[in-house]
């Protein structure tokens, strides 16, 4: 369990924010004590009759108003991470309404589920505009107002196992995740100057929207859990800046084994350096 007021004082972004892990990462930040700025498309409920109900149910609003109803505060901010503008007005909102950013969560995720050979081109291009390019623009639009705070800050993604090993008829999901982890590690030591920490969290196989056809091939081996058991490994990620930890693709089952609390962090990279 998260230390309660461990992000008190904070103000925390999180794309994705309506259902599943960003819902729970939302949550998780308003009872460690921050205030949480829930970011989606989703503003409203899918009709009782929709296929998949379990996993597309839940909006922004939905969020907020859990968050209130614990005694918390949340600003729900419709946003589409593929539109420039959307993350800019984001940042914005943000910043007028809570009067700074010290946490960014990129959660916002799509599949792209498609052998190469019957790749769609509107498919892939989605993937990419989600996955990788919506992330970056969104830490260019933020980044701004947290390096003028001075006093530091976190940014994190939510990657997949998928960026790392095969996942059959997932290349272009894969490619965009991979891209993802190699651009945020990159970022890391872009901004470490400002204190400002960049981490990669892989959540392990969890029970949201990307399951809901069944087992992705060769995963079924792997324990399937609900989304809030990404909460306290999130919550300590938020938490942090470049001088405790920064430049690190974690998984959540590993959190308080090889990474988090009382466990010395790895040393710097020094990724600028090579060649």
């Amino acid at each position: 369990m998260a230390a309660k007021g461990a992000l008190g004082g904070k103000v925390a972004i999180v794309t994705g924010g309506s259902r599943g892990i960003g819902r729970a990462m939302s949550l998780a930040f308003a009872a460690a004590g921050a205030q949480v700025v829930v970011a989606s498309r989703t503003e409203n409920e899918p009709p009782p009759d929709s296929p998949f109900l379990k996993y597309g149910s839940g909006t922004i609003n939905e969020t907020a108003r859990r968050i209130a109803e614990a005694g918390g505060e949340a600003l729900p901010v419709t946003c589409d991470v593929t539109k420039s503008e959307d993350l800019r007005r984001l940042a914005d909102r943000t910043v007028k309404h809570f009067g700074r950013i010290d946490i960014v969560v990129s959660n916002a995720g799509v599949d792209c589920e498609s052998p190469v050979v019957d790749l769609e081109e509107e498919l892939f291009d989605r993937a990419l505009a989600v996955n990788i390019r919506g992330p970056i623009l969104l830490c260019k639009y933020v980044l701004p107002a947290m390096m003028e705070q001075k006093g530091g800050g976190s940014i994190f993604c939510i990657t997949s196992g998928a960026s790392q090993v095969y996942r059959e008829g997932r290349v272009g999901y894969s490619m965009s995740k991979a891209a993802l982890d190699r651009a945020y590690l990159s970022l890391a030591e872009e901004v470490r100057e400002h204190d400002i920490a960049v981490n990669v969290l892989s959540p392990g196989r969890v029970d949201t929207w990307m399951n809901r056809n069944g087992d992705w091939p060769g995963t079924a081996h792997i324990p399937m859990e609900q989304p809030d058991s990404v909460g306290d490994a999130a919550v300590w990620l938020a938490a942090q800046k470049a001088t405790t930890f920064t430049g690190n693709r974690v998984e959540r089952a590993e959190f308080g084994i090889t990474w988090g609390a009382g466990i010395s962090a790895p040393a710097p990279r020094g990724e600028h350096r090579q060649n």
